[in-house]
C-alpha cells in the first residue's frame, strides 16, 4: 500500500472522528443542564470509554466465518465424537471458508479514534 493512501485514510478517519467528537460534545451540552452532577466533559469521558470498548468489540468480530459454517463445524465435531470414526471434521469445513475481514472495520476504527480523542479532550479540559 502506498504511503499516500495510508496517510489519506488516516486523515479521513481522524476528520470523521473529530466530527463525531464535536457532535457528541454539542449533544452533551444540549442534553445535560448545568445543575446536574455530571458535567458535559465528564460525560465525554464516559462516552469515550464506551466508544473505545464498542470499537474494540466491533474490530474483534467473527472474522468473516458465517453462521452456516460454524453450525456445520459444530455438527461435524459432534458426529465425529458420537461415531468415533474419521469423517469430515470441523477443520475441513472451516478451511473452506476463506477468512475475510467483513463488517465494521471502518466503523470500529472511527469509534476507537473518537474514543481516544474524547478521553484526550477530557484530560485537556482538567485544570
Amino acid at each position: 500500500m502506498k504511503i499516500r493512501t495510508v496517510l489519506l485514510n488516516t486523515a479521513m478517519y481522524g476528520g470523521v472522528s473529530l466530527l463525531v467528537l464535536a457532535a457528541t460534545y454539542l449533544v452533551d451540552l444540549w442534553l445535560l443542564p448545568s445543575n446536574t452532577g455530571l458535567s458535559p466533559t465528564d460525560a465525554l469521558f464516559v462516552e469515550g470509554i464506551m466508544f473505545l470498548i464498542l470499537g474494540l468489540l466491533l474490530l474483534l468480530g467473527r472474522g468473516g466465518i458465517n453462521r452456516v459454517s460454524i453450525s456445520a463445524a459444530i455438527l461435524a465435531s459432534e458426529a465425529e465424537a458420537i461415531y468415533g470414526r474419521d469423517i469430515v471434521g470441523p477443520n475441513e469445513i472451516l478451511r473452506q471458508d476463506a477468512w475475510k475481514a467483513r463488517g465494521f472495520t471502518r466503523t470500529a476504527l472511527v469509534l476507537i479514534f473518537s474514543g481516544l480523542l474524547m478521553i484526550l479532550a477530557y484530560f485537556l479540559s482538567l485544570r
